[in-house]
């Protein structure tokens, strides 16, 4: 879904790999299962958000955890989104595009 609306995605098997995986790169957005092994989305984030190379880094929670609660939780872990499973292409574009757009600097109103 990512490469058909121009992303290039790295996948990461659980959130141990992908904090291995971020030395190598930069992202302009993170996808983050909440239900994985090893670390889960909610360790993820949390050891995402102590690091400052990372930590203007949007990350997206991508789950089938869907109440109210789960949104809190995961606005208060750190997460800048909540997307409920299943996603749909446009929703998914609508979001990254939307967070992407507020992490990015703005014009700089300084005149030269």
């Amino acid at each position: 879904m990512l490469e058909a609306i121009g992303a290039r995605a790295i996948v990461a098997e659980d959130g141990r790999d992908a904090l291995r995986q971020l030395t190598a790169t930069t992202p302009d957005v993170i996808l983050c299962d909440l239900l994985m092994p090893e670390l889960d989305g909610f360790g993820f984030i949390r050891e995402l958000r102590t690091r400052p190379e990372w930590r203007g880094v949007p990350v997206l929670a991508v789950t089938a955890l869907g109440s109210d609660t789960d949104y809190r939780r995961t606005w208060e872990a750190g997460f800048d989104g909540h997307l409920t499973k299943p996603i749909q292409a446009s929703q998914l574009e609508a979001v990254i595009e939307a967070v992407t757009r507020r992490s990015r600097p703005g014009p700089s109103s300084t005149a030269g």
